[in-house]
């Protein structure tokens, strides 16, 4: 009888603090990416190339309130989708150098790009550039 009590008690208590938010999860995750399209570009200088980053998550609606991190650069104020499943980036042809210098040509390599809402840091997914 008394294990009967102390199990209801736990129970009610359980209830009570889930319906308090003790024991609640947020319903917004982190974004996460898909994929990018393409995942490698030619950047020949003073070119736009756009790459279209497809996922979920992103802070839909224009002005955008995503930012995109391209390797060491942050963009930030980028718009998705209505539905927050796309985004289209352009990517870098100068980087900043750091300092009074100016901006340097973007290199060829690979650079990580993530995106970073109000709920999170997405995953990385790698952009492969060539000069």
């Amino acid at each position: 009888m008394i294990a009967a009590r102390r199990a209801a008690s736990v129970l009610s208590l359980a209830f009570i603090a889930s319906g308090c938010g003790l024991f609640h999860r947020a319903n917004s995750a982190s974004p996460m990416i898909d994929s990018l399209r393409p995942d490698s570009v030619f950047v020949a200088p003073g070119a736009v190339v756009e790459i279209v980053v497809q996922g979920r998550g992103f802070a839909p609606g224009t002005p955008g309130q995503n930012t995109v991190r391209f390797g060491s650069v942050r963009l930030t104020n980028v718009p998705a989708s209505d539905d927050g499943r796309v985004i289209r980036v352009v990517v870098p042809d100068r980087v900043p150098s750091g300092g009074d210098a100016a901006p340097l040509p973007l290199e060829t390599g690979r650079y990580e790009l993530r995106v970073e809402t109000s709920a999170g840091t997405s995953n990385a997914m790698v952009v492969r550039v060539f000069r």
